[in-house]
């Protein structure tokens, strides 16, 4: 059971965590939609927490000088104060996030879990990735409902690993702009961190079909629908009839992968596309000669990840990074 950080400020060290809680507010705030209120709100708890540690220890004053040491110490002093393990692996996220946005950081941050004692590899690992054949009967049923709206939006996960709010965000214009310049260039995305996703002839097919198809400026908002409801009815349609494409496994004996783990698949969601896609950009990126060290990275940037344990989760249960 955890127990609060019992932490007091003196009229100084009071005035040193207004500054960086403000700086705080202005990154995490509820209106620039880099994530929802409830994971907006968890980390700015979480990140209150580290304000208040930087200005009692440290007399900080600007998180562009955020080194190793500072989340070591916070590390140390939560489990001190009896932080359960859960609660500061999601703080060390939402620190590493916050690093991430500050403009002009003059230090890496290479700090990970294991100082908590957390495993990265457990027993039981799980795949969410489509296989191929569940992504082409998907898109067969979509289009015998006259879903064009899921449609489009599995094309694009599938081939340019977009998120579902990415993707229900996209415009004409963004796509005409893709076509002519040989890349997708997402803007509305997590964390606010722009990225390019160079597309192949398939990605390319797929985008001319939606200009050809759709004459509205917001491909998937129109007609009174906004972007939430867009999202909504396509995570809809998924859990409604996944059960018609899903491809069935063994219940009881499961998978098992190379290091005898036992591979959980869960029920298929849109996220899962982007872990199908990632496998076939870094099977890609491997038959091109690259490392497998490489590989990883040039599929974190295309989906928008920067820390190699991320990544590892999308490659699957398979992955390998000792085998570089």
């Amino acid at each position: 059971m955890s127990q609060k950080r019992n932490w007091k400020l003196t009229a100084k060290e009071l005035a040193f965590f207004n500054n960086l809680w403000n700086q705080i507010v202005a990154i995490f705030n509820y209106t620039n939609h880099q994530q929802g209120y409830r994971g907006t709100e968890r980390y700015r708890n979480g990140l209150r927490a580290f304000c208040k540690h930087l200005a009692i220890i440290y007399r900080s004053q600007n998180f562009r000088n955020l080194q190793d040491k500072h989340l070591i110490s916070f590390i140390e002093e939560s489990i001190a104060a009896g932080v359960d393990i859960s609660t500061l692996k999601t703080d060390l996220s939402a620190i590493r996030k916050l690093h991430k946005l500050i403009p002009k950081t003059r230090y890496q941050l290479s700090v990970g879990n294991d100082l908590l004692g957390v495993k990265k590899r457990t027993k039981k690992q799980i795949d969410r990735a489509w296989t191929e054949k569940e992504y082409h009967v998907a898109i067969n049923l979509a289009l015998l409902m006259n879903r064009n709206d899921v449609v489009w939006s599995l094309n694009l996960a599938w081939t340019c690993g977009v998120r579902l709010e990415e993707c229900t965000a996209l415009t004409r214009t963004q796509l005409r702009e893709a076509l002519a310049q040989g890349f997708l260039s997402l803007r509305n995305t997590k964390n606010g961190i722009l990225r390019d996703i160079p597309l192949d002839s398939e990605a390319k097919l797929i985008i001319s079909n939606i200009l050809k198809e759709t004459s509205y400026e917001r491909v998937f908002v129109h007609h009174g629908r906004n972007h939430m409801q867009a999202k909504k009815s396509i995570q809809n349609w998924i859990i409604n009839n996944r059960s018609k494409f899903t491809e069935q496994s063994d219940p009881v004996q499961g998978q098992l992968d190379s290091n005898n783990d036992y591979i959980v698949q869960p029920k298929l969601t849109y996220h899962g596309l982007r872990h199908s896609f990632a496998r076939e950009r870094y099977r890609e990126f491997i038959g091109k000669g690259f490392s497998r060290q490489t590989s990883r990275k040039l599929v974190a940037a295309q989906l928008g990840h920067g820390r190699d344990d991320v990544t590892l989760i999308y490659l699957g249960p398979n992955s390998d990074p000792d085998n570089d």
